[in-house]
């Protein structure tokens, strides 16, 4: 499991860069390496804007997929239906903000409460026959 601490921008491409090595190694295809990159570089964009400070995790699960979790004790998300439902836009990262990353991964969960933080779990599951187990 890889832990990085997000608080800059550099975190960001650090996080990102070891989300691409992970899924490489793991054999997801280009496609499901794009959408897993893509996705942990909105979720540590959000951390860097909205909370300041926070941490994302990638851990690979044998014989399932790659999960991320994204942390932070940010200010939470109050209107946490609209944002899923993409009625507010992004103001940070590509555009796709939460409801991207709840589109591009295959399993994704959130929780957030105001004044103590926000957690997300996503997972992109390997293809049978084509992963490389370790």
């Amino acid at each position: 499991m890889y832990r990085i601490v997000i608080e800059r921008e550099d975190d960001v491409y650090m996080a990102s860069t070891i989300g691409k090595r992970v899924s490489e190694e793991y054999g997801l295809t280009k496609s499901q390496q794009t959408k897993l990159v893509v996705s942990i570089m909105e979720l540590t964009r959000n951390i860097v804007f909205y909370a300041g400070k926070g941490e994302l995790f990638i851990k690979p699960i044998p014989s399932y997929g790659i999960e991320i979790i994204a942390v932070d004790q940010g200010p939470g998300i109050p209107n946490l239906d609209q944002v899923l439902n993409n009625l507010v836009p992004s103001k940070t990262g590509l555009g796709l903000g939460l409801s991207g990353v709840k589109r591009l991964m295959d399993e994704f969960e959130i929780t957030t409460t105001i004044h103590l933080g926000t957690k997300v779990r996503a997972v992109k599951w390997f293809n049978e026959g084509k992963a490389k187990y370790k």
